[in-house]
C-alpha cells in the first residue's frame, strides 16, 4: 500500500513539474490590440480592433495548432489578421509580442537591436542502465532584427556579425566583448537591456 502511495506522488510530482515548466500561453483577452507596421510599433500607433464592449467582442489569438490567424470579432462582424503580416501584439499590461514562426516572442529590448525572447520546453533524454528516461526542461530561444525592419534572425553571433555590425568600430566592440553565443544573452540587471545593445550604443552614443 505505501508503495502504491510513493509511487502515486511520485507521478503527481512529475505531472505538477512538467505544468509549472510548461511555457504560459497568451489569453485572448490580455490582448489589447495590434501594432500592423514596424513604423507603427515604433510610433506607439496601436489599432484596438475590437473596444469589448459588446456581447460577443473578442480576440481569438488561436495558439492551438499554432494557426497562422488572428480573428477579432466586434459586434459580430469577424475580421482576420494574419499573424506574419502584422508587425506585434500588445497586452493590457504593457507587454508586446511578435510572432516568429507563428510562437508569440516577447520584445525583450528595443534600445538597439530589436531582441526578443521565446520561453518553452524541449524534452531531454538520460540513458539509465535498461531504462530510457525524458524529461521536459525549460529553455529559451533568441531572435533578433534590425530596427525598422522586419527581418529576423536567430540571435548568434554570426548572424550579428552578417547583419548588424556594419560600421567598424562597433564591429571590433562587440567582437572583442562577445565571444560565445551566451554572452549575447546577458542583461544588464541594473538597466534591464542585453549587454549587446548596451556596447553598441556606447559605440554610436
Amino acid at each position: 500500500m505505501k508503495t502504491k502511495i510513493y509511487f502515486l506522488f511520485t507521478i503527481l510530482g512529475v505531472a505538477l513539474q512538467a505544468y509549472a515548466q510548461k511555457p504560459k500561453e497568451i489569453k485572448n483577452s490580455e490582448v489589447e490590440g495590434f501594432y500592423i507596421t514596424v513604423s507603427d510599433f515604433s510610433t506607439g500607433k496601436l489599432t484596438v480592433p475590437t473596444d469589448k464592449q459588446h456581447e460577443g467582442d473578442k480576440i481569438k489569438l488561436k495558439q492551438f495548432f499554432i494557426s497562422p490567424e488572428i480573428i477579432s470579432i466586434e459586434q459580430k462582424k469577424e475580421t482576420t489578421f494574419y499573424k506574419d503580416s502584422i508587425f506585434a501584439i500588445r497586452l493590457t499590461n504593457g507587454e508586446n509580442y511578435r510572432f516568429i514562426n507563428r510562437n508569440p516572442c516577447l520584445i525583450a529590448d528595443t534600445s538597439s537591436l530589436y531582441i526578443y525572447t521565446y520561453k518553452t520546453t524541449k524534452t531531454v533524454f538520460r540513458t539509465s542502465g535498461p531504462h530510457r528516461r525524458s524529461k521536459e526542461v525549460p529553455v529559451t530561444y533568441y531572435y533578433f532584427s534590425l530596427a525598422g525592419e522586419k527581418a529576423v534572425y536567430t540571435l548568434t553571433l554570426a548572424n550579428v556579425r552578417k547583419y548588424a555590425l556594419t560600421d567598424p568600430a562597433t564591429h571590433v566592440a562587440v567582437c572583442n566583448k562577445f565571444t560565445t553565443d551566451d554572452m549575447l544573452y546577458q542583461i544588464n540587471p541594473q538597466t534591464g537591456r542585453f549587454d549587446l545593445n548596451e556596447t553598441i550604443l556606447s559605440v554610436v552614443n
